[in-house]
């Protein structure tokens, strides 16, 4: 089914495109107090995709009762083990600092908004194109340890595992809603 299709690409590749979570609670209290940024990121851009899968006038309203009841922050704890295992207590502090930064946010709002447009993907709000000046906080950071250990990475097993595990839970959820691949009568 084209729409499955295009919701699993989507999904691995803002996957690939942001990272989760902070440390265990027993490691580090003070990454605790610390905003979740990177896995607030990660389980937002993984609603995108199932919003307009629930916003297509393809689906039966059984269908999308079926796909407004998939519990997407149930795979949290899947994308959390992936980070924890890749990064120390102080890198997951470091990235979620980075994210924080107001020009690491407009970047990553605006190659969200050009990666769902290449997808086809209905956009709810327009990002404002970053400067050169925003766009070189981001390739900096790629150049510090921190930013060549997390770019390593998103291309490494654990990331994934994570990867494959959260898609396989969407394909089997959709499956169930009647919109996986096999379903030839399914809406496209």
């Amino acid at each position: 089914m084209k729409l499955f299709k295009l919701t699993t690409l989507t999904l691995m590749a803002v996957l690939s495109l942001t990272a989760c979570d902070k440390a265990k609670d027993e490691k580090v209290t003070e990454v605790q107090e610390s905003p979740n940024l990177l896995l607030d990121m990660t389980m937002d851009t993984l609603k995108i995709p199932m919003e307009a899968i629930k916003s297509s006038d393809k689906l039966t309203e059984e269908q999308r009762s079926c796909v407004e009841k998939i519990d997407l922050d149930s795979q949290k704890p899947v994308i959390r083990g992936a980070i924890e295992k890749g990064f120390t207590p102080e890198e997951i502090q470091q990235l979620n600092d980075f994210y924080a930064k107001p020009e690491v946010k407009k970047v990553t709002d605006y190659g969200r908004e050009q990666l769902f447009k290449q997808m086809g993907m209905p956009i709810q709000e327009t990002a404002e194109k970053p400067s050169a000046e925003e766009m070189k906080v981001v390739t900096d950071f790629a150049q510090t340890a921190i930013g060549q250990k997390y770019g390593k990475f998103n291309l490494s097993e654990d990331a994934q595992l994570s990867n494959q595990k959260v898609n396989t839970f969407i394909k089997e959820e959709l499956d169930k809603c009647g919109l996986g691949e096999e379903k030839s009568e399914a809406p496209q």
